[in-house]
């Protein structure tokens, strides 16, 4: 049994520490990096590694495949490695930043019958879930939005991980797009990719939205709201703790004024429930080595991409952007 982890940044060295948790020893786990004092540290504890993939031997018997360098190089990555053999694969988000490379990539997927999942951590922790219950036991009536609002964390840095939430809660998915966004090259590891921040609004086909505000010039933690007809969820995250405070109108409100929505009032704090925000790590390789079908398939990863694409699109060209339009728009993301 042979995995291959390709980038060993943030992300791919809590793969690499995963698996030797479980037991997978360390000759076990091929690493692929462009950091040679990285690969000499790793070799030193009994990894093989490499700068690329094509160095490694195609005869080895490659079962398993890790996608966690730059958003850019996923697509050409994961290619690589079926070509060597590679039959079950996760990769990072952003699953890339080409819509048209991810299509190609899909039908080779399917052609091939390839397992490949990828990494959004509200679905893995399956937090939707947690909010459908909520929705039921508080009567909070239908969702009709949703709220980001936060500093520096980048349209899809993290807001994909929101995106991809968003889309179940509302049951919907963007019908256009409107964005006022900055593009700044502010990534310490490498400021050829684009940190993005600014506003955009999405307009989904059942008539419910999407807003988000993240301002490159703070650096303030992320906060969510989910919108009900009669009351709001605000979701906070603080490391591996998540709060879920639950407001409602007042049921003789509610009662009261049920067919006539201008009529407003204040949503009352009704409770706080906690729930553990954990490393999705292990979820994801239990998806990769067992799952019988992703998690994250790549269809559903395409809609988080179209989000962000066509946010970036809809701010350069200065105009609300239609679903069915969105295209590449060239713009090195991760």
């Amino acid at each position: 049994m042979l995995f291959v982890l390709v980038g060993h940044g943030s992300i791919g060295s809590k793969f690499n520490e995963e698996l030797q948790k479980r037991g997978y020893e360390p000759k076990s786990i091929v690493i692929i990096d462009k950091n040679n004092d990285l690969l000499n540290d790793l070799r030193k504890k009994g990894h093989k590694c490499f700068n690329n993939i094509e160095e490694i031997d195609k005869n080895n018997n490659i079962q398993y495949g890790i996608v966690a360098n730059w958003g850019p190089d996923h697509i050409n990555s994961a290619i690589k490695l079926l070509e060597l053999g590679c039959k079950r694969l996760v990769i990072e988000k952003p699953v890339s930043d080409s819509i048209n490379s991810l299509k190609k990539f899909s039908k080779l997927v399917f052609d091939k019958s390839v397992f490949v999942t990828v990494h959004h951590h509200w679905k893995y922790l399956e937090l939707n879930d947690l909010l459908a219950k909520i929705e039921q036991e508080y009567e909070l009536g239908k969702p009709v939005g949703f709220r980001l609002l936060g500093g520096a964390l980048g349209l899809s840095t993290n807001g994909v991980h929101w995106f991809d939430l968003a889309l179940d809660i509302l049951d919907s998915f963007p019908k256009s797009i409107m964005a006022d966004l900055d593009f700044d090259n502010i990534n310490p590891r490498d400021e050829s990719l684009a940190f993005i921040g600014g506003m955009c609004s999405y307009k989904m086909h059942n008539g419910s939205f999407l807003h988000l505000s993240y301002s490159n010039k703070n650096s303030q933690s992320g906060r969510a709201e989910v919108i009900y007809r009669n009351g709001i969820v605000d979701i906070s995250i603080k490391s591996k703790e998540g709060k879920l405070k639950i407001y409602k109108r007042k049921d003789e409100d509610i009662e009261r004024y049920f067919d006539k929505i201008t009529r407003h009032g204040i949503c009352n704090y009704v409770e706080e429930k906690e729930f553990i925000n954990a490393s999705t790590v292990p979820l994801v390789i239990n998806d990769l080595i067992n799952g019988k079908n992703p998690k994250v398939d790549l269809i559903r990863a395409e809609n988080s991409l179209k989000m962000i694409i066509g946010a970036i699109q809809s701010s350069i060209k200065g105009n609300r952007v239609k679903w069915e339009e969105i295209i590449d728009q060239g713009i090195r993301i991760s």
